[in-house]
């Protein structure tokens, strides 16, 4: 990366001004208010309330987790790791849900994805991606959630609740522009490496695009949609970035849950066999429809 900065300073710096545009655009104020709700939410006890503590949970799954399940799919990545890193840091989950929790629900937000498929890449449907995206890792994530059992946790009252609530307000704010200021450095440095693919002098313009794509997103979709290639490839390329969502976004996430000491390499396992499991069944559907 120095030595880019040194031979190509302009290039460099457009880069780093594009990741900074896009995390101040579009990232922050998407979900900087978000992060700071649900850091209050699940820190002001709302889901260990006596009231439910005799109540059957469906599918053995418990209200704070379906909370995560929501948010995670609804208001996108990162939010469905740091929602569960912060449940298992608490005692809230043992740690076998929260790895589960973290790795299929940390996904692109529908309205992001909706943004690509429509704007960027003209596609006419976006039903047969959302149920690649979203409801193959919605149906791995609920069987196996199914299948461990869940433990509750005790916890004791240690102030009133006025006095915690302001404190919880007072920290939820600043976990969110912590959480947020990290994204940032992140999607700065890999726009910076995407530039640095798109740049490399020699070799065919294919591969160049999947080392984009790999590295970051935004730009591999950017890459994409001046590529020129039939609508079969497309349409793989595009699930295959989305759902990957580039090594930008496991920097994220390990910056996550390191936190909580939940472990990333048991997230990358999951992640990649999720993704084996999009992919594999991704070229049938896609068949069927140009078919």
């Amino acid at each position: 990366m120095i030595l880019y900065f040194l031979i190509y300073p302009q290039n460099a710096l457009m880069a780093s001004r594009r990741g900074l545009t896009l995390w101040f655009e579009q990232i922050l104020p998407t979900l900087l208010p978000f992060s700071v709700i649900s850091y209050i939410v699940l820190h002001s006890n709302l889901f260990s309330h006596p009231a439910h503590e005799k109540k059957h949970s469906f599918l053995r799954i418990q209200p704070e987790e379906w909370y995560v399940i929501f948010c995670g799919f609804l208001f996108g990545f990162p939010i469905g790791s740091k929602l569960s890193a912060d449940l298992y840091e608490h005692h809230r989950i043992v740690k076998k849900r929260a790895q589960i929790l973290a790795c299929f629900t940390n996904n692109l937000s529908p309205v992001f994805v909706t943004s690509v498929l429509v704007n960027q890449l003209h596609f006419s449907s976006v039903v047969p991606f959302f149920l690649l995206l979203y409801g193959i890792p919605l149906c791995i994530c609920l069987a196996l959630l199914s299948f461990i059992k869940p433990e509750r946790f005790v916890h004791e009252k240690k102030a009133s609740r006025f006095q915690l609530n302001m404190q919880i307000v007072d920290a939820g704010i600043i976990n969110g522009f912590e959480t947020l200021i990290k994204i940032c450095g992140y999607i700065m440095m890999f726009s910076i490496f995407a530039e640095i693919a798109q740049s490399i002098p020699y070799g065919s313009s294919f591969p160049k695009l999947v080392l984009t794509g790999c590295l970051e997103v935004t730009n591999g979709i950017s890459a994409l949609s001046q590529f020129s290639c039939n609508h079969f490839q497309k349409y793989l390329l595009t699930v295959l970035f989305l759902a990957l969502n580039g090594i930008s976004g496991l920097f994220q996430t390990a910056s996550l849950l390191s936190v909580s000491n939940l472990s990333i390499k048991q997230y990358l396992k999951m992640k990649l066999l999720l993704i084996a499991a999009i992919m594999a069944i991704a070229p049938l559907l896609f068949l069927r429809l140009i078919i």
